[in-house]
């Protein structure tokens, strides 16, 4: 009677894990939804060219050919 014991706690316990890595799997697809897009071009005083924040007068310095003419 004592392995039947074993046996079915095995087993019940086999079944648990495998149900609570399919809850896990099933939450973390839930999570991971895609992200927005940030559009080129400024946003406020900050201008995102596509890979990082540039604040406006960092961007002025760096790119002064491509300055508004109210900026210059």
């Amino acid at each position: 009677m004592f392995d039947k014991t074993k046996k079915s706690l095995l087993i019940a316990s086999v079944a648990a894990s495998l149900g609570l890595g399919l809850v896990n799997v099933a939450s973390a697809a839930m999570h991971h939804e895609p992200h927005h897009a940030v559009k080129l071009g400024w946003h406020g005083e900050r201008y995102w060219d596509g890979h990082r924040y540039w604040e406006r007068t960092e961007w002025e310095r760096h790119h002064p050919r491509h300055m508004e003419p109210a900026h210059r």
